[in-house]
């Protein structure tokens, strides 16, 4: 142990250096599902590999600079998805810095979170199967978004799903003192509880929602309609949406976790993440919310649109997160699709 759409790719491209086969595997020891069994049967699962289990920023910041200095071929990763971004981007950034001739590693994510957006949306079973069968695992590529061209995520939010990932964790924390709800706020039970129990009525109080506007800064952008099919496209520059949102959202991947649905063509174009803004009173939220959930909100309020890169424009502060975790407040976003990473993918 050391301290502190399906596109499957079965080798590297042709003339493309080699990958080492070493493996590292990154941990938060603070994480609720990285306790002291899940640490010694990941250890004896990996044998083969490096085990790191940080426990601060610091260290995790530490550790993906010595990841990429020692040449990992494969880096494992698991927990909350805050924690899996984090991983992912201090990996990535450091490879940038220090080893860019270098191929990046490949990257596997453990089913050991709360939500598991992106291990569910890899395919990932029980994080023994996974580590069993990690060498000889497919992998897929996958884009990252890239935020005002410093951090990286999977997905990020503003408005009502912000407010609503907030209330969770802050009725999570309190849960965890007790058994029982402790359980139950690890459960889609639980997200719903903070959505249709405390946020719902809260936002039909208040009503908050903002002027946004959205400009293409990629290239060609499509907006869709019910079922995806391009009902317009834009060029660079153009103005591609403009009016009141309650709700933004934008993923490489569709779920937001607990398999929620919410972007349901992130994947469908390489190079394109899908932003989706949504003007929908509260209550009529919550009377679709099983559309939403899997897959099918579409009509009135709904503006899908895929992009490669734009810039959001709010005419006052919204509350923001990234990759499920609180972000505070922003007038502006610029958001791209950077290089897409290899990843291990299990199919079903």
């Amino acid at each position: 142990m050391a301290l502190a759409t399906t596109r499957h790719r079965e080798a590297p491209a042709p003339g493309a250096a080699p990958r080492s086969d070493k493996v590292a595997v990154i941990l938060n020891k603070n994480a609720k599902r990285v306790g002291p069994r899940v640490r010694r049967r990941v250890m004896d699962a990996a044998p083969e590999a490096d085990v790191f289990f940080t426990e601060s920023l610091e260290q995790a910041q530490f550790v993906a600079r010595r990841v990429v200095e020692r040449g990992y071929g494969t880096v494992v990763t698991g927990g909350g998805d805050g924690t899996v971004a984090n991983t992912l981007h201090e990996v990535l950034a450091n490879h940038d810095r220090i080893a860019p001739d270098q191929p990046r590693p490949r990257f596997a994510v453990l089913r050991l979170g709360t939500g598991n957006a992106v291990a569910d949306f890899l395919g990932a079973r029980t994080y023994l199967d996974d580590l069993r069968d990690l060498k000889d695992a497919p992998t897929r590529p996958l884009d990252m978004l890239l935020l005002d061209g410093e951090r990286r995520s999977t997905f990020a939010g503003f408005g009502w799903d912000a407010y609503i990932l907030n209330n969770y964790e802050r009725m999570k924390d309190a849960a965890d003192r007790f058994a029982v709800t402790r359980a139950l706020f690890k459960s889609v039970a639980g997200y719903l509880i903070a959505g249709v129990g405390k946020s719902v009525p809260e936002l039909v109080l208040r009503r908050p929602s903002w002027q946004v506007r959205v400009v293409n800064t990629g290239g060609v952008a499509k907006r869709l309609g019910p079922g995806g099919q391009v009902m317009a496209t834009y060029q660079p520059g153009e103005v591609v949406f403009e009016g009141r949102t309650r709700m933004a959202c934008m993923g490489t991947t569709p779920y937001f976790g607990f398999k929620f649905n919410i972007m349901p063509y992130a994947d469908h174009t390489p190079g394109n993440f899908h932003l989706r803004l949504v003007d929908m009173h509260p209550v009529s939220a919550v009377t679709q919310l099983h559309k939403a959930w899997n897959g099918t909100l579409a009509g009135e309020g709904v503006c899908d649109l895929t992009l490669s890169a734009c810039r959001l424009e709010f005419d006052g502060p919204a509350p923001f997160q990234v990759s499920g975790d609180a972000a505070g407040e922003r007038t502006v976003l610029n958001v791209a699709c950077d290089a897409p990473i290899d990843c291990v993918h299990f199919p079903a």
